[in-house]
Order: structure tokens, then sequence, then C-alpha cells
């Protein structure tokens, strides 16, 4: 089945049409990493974004995470909320901030939610990485417990998925002082889990990725139990590196390379219906780079020439997150991302994917 035949985007397929969810550009703000989602175990909503400064142009560090929650599946939203964790840590003074990438739910309700820490004491950009840390929510995102580390390596976690009672964590340890790619032996991808739901973590492998000039990454769970794991190879855009695992992550095929017709950077994978949905930024080298775009896979590996769903339009943006939402009698996909308004401020946009 292709894409087109059982998939249909809305509010339109056409590049720069996605729901504008938050209006930076009113307050001249910028949001570019942070895009956690979860639906919580009462169908409720949540959408995390960051609130940060215009600093180098809007691709900047300096500021907060906030959001929203939705009680109707995603029709209408409450105002905005600060997270307060984010908040308080960047106003210490301490030149940290605090962004959330991903969150989880666990079949008890327990929202486990992962958090960035950026080093803005040189300049407003996220780098260096400093020791990641997560907190959990058991009233539904309404309070949070004190956040904590899941190791004492600097680095940055690039995605959670839930999966069969456990929460399987895609780290890469990599303190990003001299590049945020890899650059020594010692930057590794590595598979965390927790089977309490995020009570306690322990390493579960590391990924045999060669890791000099990867970075980002993206798990998901293949139809047939399979794990896969992508990761972005800066020197060729058009080319993912991927590995699979037959035992939950415990062990690890040989790398692999799948093939992103308008590229691929800062992949985000999840399955959905019959197939799979790929999406990210269409790399930063011409030609057509910056664009926000949308892949479709029956396999997982073998990837359609995919559509754009925002065209870059100012500086570069496309930094991305999505779920599924369960409604009574469907399921939907629902896409966040960032968009470039001016240089590389960005506003909020979302879609919606629906099963024809």
């Amino acid at each position: 089945m292709k894409f087109e035949e059982g998939y249909y985007i809305t509010p339109s397929n056409l590049p720069n049409k996605g729901i504008l969810f938050v209006d930076h550009a009113a307050n001249n703000r910028s949001g570019h990493l942070g895009h956690a989602l979860v639906q919580c175990e009462n169908g409720d909503i949540l959408a995390f974004y960051p609130n940060c400064s215009d600093d180098g142009g809007g691709h900047s560090a300096v500021g907060w995470m906030e959001y929203k929650r939705s009680r109707d599946f995603g029709k209408t939203w409450e105002p905005s909320m600060i997270y307060t964790y984010s908040k308080q840590y960047f106003q210490l003074g301490i030149n940290t901030s605090v962004m959330a990438e991903k969150a989880v739910v666990t079949n008890d309700g327990t929202i486990v939610i992962f958090h960035l820490l950026c080093d803005i004491s040189e300049n407003p950009l996220w780098e260096p990485y400093r020791v990641p840390t997560y907190s959990r929510s058991f009233d539904q995102g309404l309070t949070w417990t004190k956040a904590e580390e899941i190791d004492k390596d600097c680095g940055r976690i690039y995605d959670a998925v839930y999966y069969e009672k456990e929460i399987f964590v895609l780290k890469f340890c990599n303190d990003a002082r001299i590049n945020w790619t890899g650059c020594l032996p010692e930057h590794q991808y590595k598979i965390y889990v927790s089977n309490d739901s995020g009570a306690s973590f322990h390493k579960r492998s590391v990924i045999p990725f060669s890791t000099y000039g990867r970075g980002y990454g993206t798990l998901c769970f293949l139809k047939n139990g399979d794990l896969i794991a992508y990761c972005y190879n800066s020197a060729d855009e058009y080319h993912a590196d991927y590995v699979i695992s037959h035992d939950s992550g415990r062990t690890w095929e040989k790398p692999e390379k799948a093939y992103f017709a308008k590229k691929l950077r800062n992949p985000q994978m999840i399955a959905f219906g019959d197939g799979y949905l790929m999406h990210g930024r269409s790399g930063n080298t011409e030609p057509d780079a910056g664009n926000f775009v949308l892949y479709y896979s029956e396999n997982g590996i073998e990837w359609d020439d995919g559509r754009i769903l925002a065209k870059c339009e100012a500086g570069y943006g496309a930094y991305s997150n999505s779920i599924i939402i369960d409604e009574p009698n469907r399921e939907r996909v629902y896409i966040h991302s960032s968009h470039a308004y001016a240089d590389n401020k960005t506003n909020i946009l979302a879609w919606w994917v629906d099963k024809i």
C-alpha cells in the first residue's frame, strides 16, 4: 500500500499549511528543540514546546519549556502552562536550560518525560550537553517528581518508546564539547530500559553504530517485534544508518543504510496502520535543504519518495515529534514541528495523519 492510497494529511497536502500551534512570531520568540508529546491515561494530550529568546537569530536554547493540554483529543487546547522544572532551572542563573524532548505513558498511567540539559554559558546554542534527566507524573501531568538521572554520562536522549511494559531509551553519550556529532571512540549510542514505570533504569546494550559524524536518532518496534534504531549521517544526508535487534535491544545485527530521496536529518519514526512514518528535516545541504519532510514505508526500511509538509521559508527548523492519538473508534498520528518564520526564529506547527 502506498502512502497516498491509505492516508490523508490534514489540513492540506500543500507545503506550509500546518496548523499554527504556537505563534512565537507575535512576541519575537523562538522554539527549536523540545517537542515532547504524550497522551495521558485519561485521554488528555500534553503537547510541550520551547519558549526561547531570539539570540542567534532565534537558533537559541535560552529559555524554558511550556505545554498545552487538550481534553478532547486535540480538537481544542487549554491556555499554555509553564513546565515548572524547566523554568525554575533556567531562573537559577547557572547558565543551564532544560528542554523536554520525549515522553511516554506506561500501562499503570505513569508519565515519564525526558530532558535535555544545555550549557548556555558561552553561547545560546544547546551544546555542550550536561547529564540529561527525567521526571515522572502520577496524576495526568498535573505534578511531577524531582528530576533524576539515568546514568552519570553527559549527552542527549534522542528517543523513548514504551513496548510490552518496558520503557526503551535511546541515549547518545556525547557531551558535544568538540562536536554534537560523534568524534571520539567513547561517543556511543546506548539503550537503557525500565520495567518499573521509570522508577529505575539499567543499560541494556551499546548499539554498534560507527558514530563518527553521526547524531540524532530514533527507535521503533516493527510489526514482527524487532526493534530498529536509526541515526543521522552528516556526511551523507540521503542515507541514514539503521540497525535491527531481534531480542528487544540485547543484541544487534550489523548496521545498514536506508535511502531517503529528499534527505533526512533529525529523524523521527513511528509505526501506524499497516506501515511506518518517518519525518525530519530535508538536510542542511542543497538542493532543497531545510524543508519538513514526511516519508512512508511498508517495512520500516524501504521508504517512498516522501512529501514536503512545510517548505523552508527562512532559516532552519523542522525539529519534530509525533505520537499516535487513541480516540473512540479510531487512531490518528499527531505531528509537531518547528518552522522558521524569520531568520532561525520558529513557530510551532502541527499536522494530523488519518487512515482512510
